[in-house]
């Protein structure tokens, strides 16, 4: 009976994994995300194309996506006879499958790294986090995205094998999984990247590009304000000098 709950975690992690969230975000900002940049629904596309904010929010809801199924997971399956740290990785390993592979987007998702985000968070958050900050500043010095997330999910990988409980050998298999899937998810920038022509993520220029942005609409606002409130001075002298004539 417990293999039939195992399965029913899984179909409910690959569906949950399903939900596009750089689709929905960007339907909220009146575009779509698969006919923008590069055409992956990720983070990264999302904020090129739609801003920062956008970028933030798509992160925050495919690493919940990882968080919510784990979560699930690891603390409904001790009540039902199962293995905690088995479910953990059951639901990783299918919720990253759906976010890459969606049946509901005729296979077509995003790279998977903010959903693996979710899933190591879970299985080991002080780790997680420690590599993310890594991760992060690596970006920001090195501007290579794909040479940074691939690293974050080829350590946390490794560390979670070595941590996890040898009694749990299967978790080997689920944890090799979700880093197979990541790296087959990754195939073409690992190309550029060998080859030289990966394309360079510029952190700190698009957070400059989105202050100068903002600046311009800033002062564009302002512009506008003042327009209209010279209008509003003209209208009312017109109407003064109208009501002195009389």
């Amino acid at each position: 009976m417990i293999y039939f709950y195992y399965t029913l975690l899984a179909i409910f992690s690959y569906f949950l994994g399903n939900i596009s969230s750089a689709r929905i975000v960007s339907k909220f900002k009146h575009g779509d995300v698969t006919k923008q940049g590069s055409g992956n629904p990720g983070t990264l596309n999302v904020w090129r194309a739609f801003g920062f904010w956008a970028g933030v929010l798509t992160f925050i809801f495919d690493a919940l996506k990882g968080v919510i199924a784990t979560l699930v997971g690891y603390f409904l399956f001790p009540h039902i006879g199962g293995n905690a740290e088995i479910a953990l990785y059951v639901a990783g390993i299918f919720v990253i499958l759906g976010h890459i592979f969606p049946v509901c987007y005729r296979f077509k998702g995003g790279k998977g790294i903010a959903t693996a985000i979710g899933v190591f968070l879970v299985a080991n958050w002080w780790v997680s986090l420690i590599a993310f900050v890594v991760m992060i500043v690596g970006m920001l010095l090195i501007k290579y995205a794909s040479i940074f997330t691939l690293g974050f999910v080829i350590a946390l990988s490794i560390v979670e094998i070595c941590l996890t409980n040898p009694a749990n050998w299967v978790n080997y298999i689920f944890i090799a999984g979700i880093l197979l899937l990541v790296l087959f998810a990754h195939r073409a920038n690992i190309k550029r990247l060998l080859t030289g022509k990966e394309n360079k993520t510029e952190l700190i220029k698009m957070l400059k590009h989105l202050k100068d942005k903002k600046k311009e609409n800033s002062e564009e606002n302002k512009t506008i304000e003042n327009n209209d409130t010279k209008i509003e001075i003209d209208n009312e002298n017109k109407n003064n000098t109208l009501n002195d004539n009389r």
